[in-house]
C-alpha cells in the first residue's frame, strides 16, 4: 500500500494563502470603544442631569482614524453627526436634544458600534448653565 503527500502539501499550501491574506489585511481591528455625553453644567431639579434646547457634549473613542456616525432613538440635533476620530481614536459631537424620555446614543462604525442610555428631562436653557425639571 503506498500513501500519497499530496493531501497534506495541499492542505498547507491552503493555510500558508489564508495566512498571508490576514497578514495584509487593512487594519482589521477598527473599531469604536466608548461613547460618553458630559452633564456640562446643569442643574438637576428632579428629571436628570441632561435637559431639551440645551447643548452637550459626546465624546466618541475607538480605533484612529475610525469613520463614525451618531445617531439618537429620540428627537436631538447633532453636530457633526459623521466624523473621523483623528489619530488620536478620540473626537466630539455636539448633542442637543430637543424631545424628552429616554435617549439611545449609538456611534457606530463599519466595524461596530457602542451606544449609551440617557434621561432627557425638560431643560431651561440659560446660556452659561441648563435647569432641568
Amino acid at each position: 500500500m503506498t500513501r500519497s503527500r499530496k493531501p497534506v502539501l495541499a492542505v498547507g499550501g491552503v493555510v500558508a494563502a489564508a495566512a498571508a491574506l490576514v497578514l495584509a489585511a487593512p487594519n482589521a481591528s477598527a473599531y469604536v470603544s466608548g461613547v460618553t455625553v458630559s452633564s456640562g453644567s446643569s442643574i438637576n431639579l428632579g428629571s436628570g442631569n441632561y435637559g431639551t434646547n440645551c447643548a452637550y457634549t459626546i465624546t466618541v473613542n475607538g480605533s484612529p482614524n475610525e469613520y463614525v456616525w451618531l445617531y439618537d432613538s429620540n428627537g436631538s440635533t447633532l453636530s457633526p453627526q459623521q466624523f473621523s476620530l483623528g489619530s488620536g481614536g478620540t473626537a466630539t459631537s455636539s448633542w442637543t436634544p430637543t424631545s424628552t424620555g429616554t435617549h439611545v446614543i449609538q456611534a457606530w462604525s463599519y466595524n461596530g458600534s457602542q451606544w449609551t442610555t440617557v434621561q432627557v428631562g425638560t431643560g431651561i436653557n440659560l446660556g452659561s448653565a441648563c435647569v432641568v425639571s
